[in-house]
């Protein structure tokens, strides 16, 4: 966690500001306490250039409407969010203590296979509370998932679509995801996704977990892009613990029709495991107990948390929005976004 810029605010729906946690194209990260006492992880578009871009906007509005819509315990809850006419959007999450998936593999090195077993569990059980709320994540990956003291939570639903929509939110009909995880039909044909996309993504995301590199990595962009999408190419699976890897080179199969469904794959997950004399259960409190790391700069000085961080879910629709209202606003943007 860094210290707050100059330019930083202090505090964002009242909600006191702490830290950076991190940074991207679309804002700032920050590190917050509710007037509660509830650590969060906040959220804010950075600059008025980026607050005004209807594009941007409606990606922020998505993430927002996505994150009500989907509950579960392998999911980082939406504690409370900005009402839609803001001028400066935000939404304050649950702060999960640890590193993501990327940062630990990076610096402890590959998951063993019952670890990776275990993970591949959980994040099917994720992946199933956002299905069924109608949802596909589309950008599951390394660093969308943090490692908490509880076991692996999912985050990260800017990219979140209906299902039922079909086609992207972007006004240039451009891919947008991750390359080293999206399946080849998010490259090729972004306008109609199935959960087997989702799948593809879950099985990229654990040959890095278990090998440290992903399905197809090249140098150049178009070379690895050509890779993904050639059906002649086959994914690098090197590392893969023998185990599992059948089942996950099922999961990145170029078409996806041959890919197995989220319980399938979850089955073949639990099947390793019991091979291995350990129940789920176990499997997932050791997968929590290895992989939980608490960082020195967490939380920063005079701020003190409960430890694990859990936070109580409240209710952050805005006064008199329902589900189906969001999932109404979601249609109503994809209809707008189809016209540009």
């Amino acid at each position: 966690m860094e210290p707050l810029k100059p330019s930083d605010p202090r505090s964002v729906g009242g909600i006191a500001l702490h830290g950076r946690l991190g940074e991207g194209g679309m804002g700032v990260v920050y590190f917050g306490v509710t007037p509660e006492g509830q650590p969060v992880a906040v959220k804010v578009i950075s600059g008025q250039g980026n607050a005004a871009d209807g594009e941007l906007r409606e990606r922020f509005d998505r993430e927002i409407a996505a994150m009500h819509m989907v509950q579960g315990p392998r999911v980082a809850a939406l504690v409370a969010a900005a009402d839609p006419g803001e001028p400066e959007p935000w939404l304050a999450m649950e702060y999960v203590r640890g590193l993501t998936l990327r940062e630990y593999v990076n610096g402890h090195g590959p998951l063993p296979a019952h670890l990776g077993a275990a993970l591949g569990d959980l994040l099917a059980e994720a992946l199933r509370a956002i299905h069924a709320a109608g949802l596909l994540h589309r950008d599951l990956k390394p660093a969308n998932v943090l490692l908490g003291a509880d076991g692996p939570k999912v985050i990260d639903f800017g990219l979140a679509a209906l299902v039922e929509a079909g086609h992207e939110l972007t006004r240039t009909g451009q891919f947008i995801g991750t390359p080293m995880t999206a399946a080849p039909e998010q490259i090729s044909d972004p306008r109609d996704l199935t959960p087997a996309a989702d799948v593809y993504a879950l099985g990229a995301t654990l040959i890095f977990a278990l090998a440290h590199h992903f399905p197809y990595e090249r140098p150049q962009l178009p070379a690895l892009i050509f890779a993904i999408t050639d059906p002649n190419t086959a994914p690098d699976l090197r590392g893969v613990p023998a185990t599992l890897e059948p089942v996950i080179r099922a999961m990145v199969e170029h078409d996806p029709r041959a890919r197995p469904t989220l319980p399938e794959a979850a089955e073949e997950f639990r099947r390793v495991l019991r091979t291995d004399g350990l129940t789920p259960h176990d499997a997932r409190v050791h997968l929590a107990t290895q992989t939980y790391v608490e960082l020195p700069t967490d939380p920063p000085v005079d701020v003190e948390l409960p430890r694990p961080a859990r936070v109580r879910r409240r209710d952050a629709r805005p006064p008199g929005r329902t589900v189906q209202d969001l999932a109404l606003r979601l249609c109503t943007a994809y209809q707008r976004a189809a016209r540009l």
